[in-house]
């Protein structure tokens, strides 16, 4: 069975035209769909890719296909009145990350890890009685929280 996370992670990504369409017609059906990481032949299969969906649903003794949406939904709506399962490919590219984007987070990871350090000074800080450690050290995460607190306000 497939996931509903998994059907709403797969509408972050970028779908074909009529996909989401698709989608939402599969969220009602969870229980009858079955992801698969291969083409099968001869079972019921829905195919999404970067460049469209293609639906190979059995249907009077043959394998009927479709691609455009309102055709697949069609043929769907007459698929999940049996009550079989339908396999679901999904070959979509990740979207790649812009390169200010990454550094952007390489930044907020940083900052995040300084900052468990820093946490790790003041608490061994406040073990020693070591006063200028934890003064220098909370200074310095008080500047940092600003930080944070200045990308939330954006």
């Amino acid at each position: 069975m497939v996931t509903k996370e998994d059907i709403l992670l797969l509408k972050t990504k970028i779908l074909p035209s009529g996909a989401d369409m698709v989608l939402d017609f599969l969220l009602n059906r969870l229980h009858q769909v079955e992801l698969t990481q291969i083409v099968m032949e001869n079972v019921p299969l829905l195919i999404i890719g970067r460049h469209g969906m293609i639906a190979r649903i059995p249907m009077n003794g043959g394998m009927r296909k479709a691609s455009q949406p309102a055709e697949i939904i069609e043929l769907l709506q007459h698929f999940f009145q049996r009550q079989e399962t339908l396999y679901l490919f999904i070959n979509l590219p990740d979207l790649p990350m812009p390169v200010e984007v990454t550094q952007v987070l390489q930044e907020v990871q940083a900052r995040a890890a300084r900052k468990e350090e820093l946490r790790r000074i003041i608490d061994q800080a406040l073990d020693e009685g070591n006063r200028e450690l934890f003064y220098e050290a909370a200074r310095e995460w008080k500047e940092l929280s600003s930080y944070d607190s200045d990308d939330r306000d954006r």
